[in-house]
């Protein structure tokens, strides 16, 4: 028996030691890029950090950031435009993704070449696709036919007014809004994962008892996809409260347009056009962005009451 325990404990340790040896390189990594950063962001989020060393630790920071005088207005100017472009994104392509999964959740011929068309703009990088669209948007305020991009192209041989986008202040945030839709295929992918869970008994007995198409899909498809709703509307939250991506092809956008939050962070931590690094508020403005997405978030999850679960 003793033999056997003993036996036992070494193999036990052995594997014990093997896993964790091949699990080392992710532990360290998580531990040294995430778990390091957020820790010392938060500590000089309350110091006086200059880039180098801090000495003091205080409320200055966040005194600074929710002072009138101080960064409050900048900030929440720019926290104002990233909600807009984070309802307005999220809303068309939680919507139009949904739409477009209806459509090509059909079997048939040729539907999965259809639906691959449909997903590949997603494997183009987000610089790239930007460079593409800058380029489709272009207007050339100085009116020579030559610098106008695809769209202002047709439009002048139409003889139709050309369209600023990215140029006017006014309709920056719209461009940027329709640019993002280049990527409803992969919503369309998760959606289409969500209808395959949802039992096809469901809608024979719906077209028994004589229910339509529009129907079905408002009693059954939509109430039965709830959690890939709740779930996709979750992570669009996130990740559009801190948009960041459209800074390296459209800057802040005419008259501040597009200073989103994120990109004021960055900008304050370095420099940006002013030369003038403030890391210490840069990480307290970090901290705020992380509260509201946290608060946000735990909202969301006390009044998920309306999402349904397939094992409900």
């Amino acid at each position: 028996m003793l033999k056997r325990v003993k036996r036992f404990s070494i193999t036990y340790i052995k594997d014990t030691v093997s896993a964790y040896v091949f699990l080392l390189p992710v532990i360290v990594g998580i531990a040294v890029f995430t778990a390091y950063p957020i820790i010392m962001s938060l500590f000089y989020s309350f110091s006086d950090f200059n880039g180098s060393y801090a000495t003091v630790f205080y409320l200055e920071n966040y005194k600074e950031l929710f002072s009138p005088d101080g960064e409050l207005i900048p900030f929440m100017s720019s926290l104002g435009k990233t909600f807009v472009y984070v309802i307005c994104s999220t809303t068309l392509n939680l919507v139009l993704s949904y739409v477009l999964a209806l459509f090509l959740r059909k079997n048939i011929k040729g539907i999965r070449v259809i639906r691959l068309l449909c997903y590949l703009p997603c494997l183009i990088p987000g610089l790239a696709s930007g460079l593409i669209w800058k380029d489709v948007f272009k207007y050339n305020a100085s009116g020579i036919v030559s610098g106008y991009g695809l769209i202002n192209t047709w439009l002048y041989k139409m003889g139709l007014p050309l369209f600023p986008f990215f140029d006017s202040a006014n309709t920056a945030m719209f461009s940027l809004i329709v640019s993002g839709l280049w990527g409803l295929g992969g919503g369309l992918i998760m959606w289409i994962a969500a209808f395959e869970n949802v039992s096809p008994e469901l809608y024979e007995s719906a077209s028994l008892d004589g229910a339509g198409y529009f129907r079905q899909v408002f009693a059954i498809t939509v109430p039965l996809t709830t959690n890939m709703l709740f779930y996709n509307l979750l992570t669009s939250l996130i990740g559009g409260l801190q948009v960041f991506g459209s800074y390296a092809n459209y800057g802040v956008g005419p008259e501040e347009s597009l200073y989103f939050v994120a990109i004021r962070i960055y900008l304050t931590a370095f420099g940006g056009n002013l030369g003038v690094n403030n890391e210490k508020l840069a990480c307290a403005m970090s901290w705020v962005l992380f509260v509201i997405i946290a608060a946000l978030t735990a909202v969301m999850f006390k009044t998920n009451k309306w999402v349904k679960y397939s094992d409900e």
